[in-house]
């Protein structure tokens, strides 16, 4: 570990919102005397550096931008208003679909501060970001980017990232800090791996799949009306955000254990269109530029990360963002997280006076559990089985109405508390107290571990017993031993 006042470098691998607000801090640290010099590497292009055709051509997919990254951003002076400010659409309202005849819309202000919650492209994020860092820093001795460079190995013993750029040879970036912001594929957490016995890491996928389209806002829907609507597609859920330009982001997904429509499956635009047409109820959509988008695209899945710590001193390294805690987006904290980790990061450096040996045990003290509570909350307060979502969804609607018409004798939603800026932690503790956590996970992870029984052949679905014949194959050896074990104890 080096010394609290000597200069530091930091080898951020990763240039997605975790790693560049990272940057941005660090570099932010020298205004009066230089402490760190940084190094940047990423294996994509640098979006700060594209105009607006270029990003349009790397759109990415819609987040919600709340409160806990929006309050990280605003941690730099000028960053939000400069540069973030006015790239999504503010969120106002929320649709909830609970049937095809049931939906109810509310007004984002019921549950959102004001100005604190928008939709917006991930990557026109990351291009904001970038922007400032190369306006600020570009053309100082203690910032050094590589991009179009694909990080490989982390070198412990020699404190050094093995990277390859693409069109030269090997390099070795040489650190005194890693942070390792390089998503859920992380070679960083790889490098934790291979140096800590005591590390625990979970990689698993979310049980869905799906596909997202990008559609005209239709007539009848209000600018910055969030969606969700359960069964959009028979077995189909649909979140659906609104993008600037008048568009609508709208991903739909199932779950592996549904068969998949063959109409969903054509390569035929006509065909995909006329089943949209035919069965999409949130709005009158345009099914034929759906159908076009629907087939010129692969199926998309998504994983989550779970670690039991973030830090390694053996390393000197830490895990940010989806290599720390990859998730599914159904409560739409993924990059919010990522960011805040970032800032996090940055308050543990005020108040440790820039002493690592500190800094790092205590980043994972404060970020596991909101980083393991992100990808809970995410995963299991959405039910895999229909019945049960429909359930879980009635509840927090009268959480809501009972809270609105008397706060002080119920509490609020503890969802709600998240998109207020809440701890995830404390959501995660009170959606326990309610029992949802519980009740959640034993039926998706149930649904999960039957499904992939079946679909390798350890159990089958082929048996044709009666109710009559399993009562008395199954129940009466029971029956028997029983009565086996009374009259063993009456004698």
């Amino acid at each position: 570990m080096c010394k609290p006042n000597e200069i530091k470098h930091v080898c951020i691998v990763g240039a997605g919102p975790a790693g560049l607000l990272a940057a941005i801090l660090l570099l932010r640290r020298n205004e009066h005397q230089v402490k760190y010099r940084v190094t940047l590497v990423d294996p994509g292009v640098d979006y700060g550096k594209l105009g607006e055709d270029g990003l349009r051509r790397n759109r990415s997919w819609m987040i919600g931008l709340s409160a806990h990254g929006l309050s990280a951003i605003r941690a730099v002076p000028g960053l939000y208003e400069d540069y973030i400010h006015g790239l999504g659409v503010d969120i106002r309202y929320a649709t909830i679909g609970i049937t095809k005849a049931l939906k109810l819309t509310y007004d984002a202000k019921d549950f959102l501060p004001e100005d604190s919650s928008f939709t917006v492209d991930r990557n026109y994020i990351c291009a904001a970001l970038s922007r400032y860092l190369n306006e600020k820093f570009e053309e100082d001795d203690a910032f050094t980017s590589h991009y179009n460079t694909r990080a490989l190995y982390v070198d412990g013993e020699r404190r050094c990232v093995v990277a390859r750029p693409t069109d030269e040879d090997d390099m070795c970036v040489h650190y005194d800090i890693l942070l390792g912001c390089d998503g859920i594929r992380s070679i960083v957490r790889n490098a934790f791996m291979n140096n800590h016995r005591d590390f625990e890491f979970e990689l698993k996928g979310t049980f869905s799949y799906g596909k997202s389209v990008h559609v005209p806002l239709p007539d009848g829907i209000e600018d910055g009306n969030f969606m969700f609507i359960n069964n959009a597609l028979p077995g189909w859920g649909s979140f659906i955000l609104q993008e600037t330009g008048k568009m609508l982001n709208v991903a739909l997904g199932t779950t592996l254990d549904k068969e998949c429509p063959g109409e969903l499956k054509s390569d035929d635009p006509k065909v995909v269109s006329e089943y949209f047409k035919k069965h999409f109820h949130a709005f009158d959509i345009d099914a034929e530029e759906a159908g076009k988008q629907w087939v010129n695209q692969g199926w998309n899945s998504i994983s989550q990360v779970h670690c039991n710590f973030y830090h390694s001193k053996k390393l000197n390294a830490l895990l940010l963002g989806d290599a720390a805690h990859a998730t599914s987006p159904q409560i739409g904290q993924g990059m919010n997280t990522a960011l805040a980790d970032a800032a996090v990061l940055n308050a543990l450096l005020d108040e440790n006076k820039d002493n690592w040996e500190d800094v790092l045990p205590k980043f994972s003290e404060e970020r596991v559990k909101e980083g393991n509570a992100l990808t809970d909350l995410s995963f299991y307060t959405f039910s895999l089985s229909p019945a049960l979502q429909v359930k879980l969804m009635f509840g927090q609607m009268l959480r809501r109405k009972l809270h609105f018409l008397l706060p002080s004798v119920f509490s609020s939603d503890p969802m709600d508390m998240v998109a207020r800026g809440g701890k995830l932690s404390e959501a995660y503790h009170r959606m326990s107290q309610l029992g949802i956590i519980q009740k959640v996970r034993l039926t998706n992870d149930n649904i999960i571990r039957d499904h992939f029984e079946r679909s390798v052949g350890m159990t089958r679905g082929d048996d044709k017993r009666g109710f009559t014949k399993r009562v008395i194959f199954y129940g009466l050896p029971v029956v028997c031993a029983v009565a086996f074990g009374l009259m063993r104890r009456d004698l």
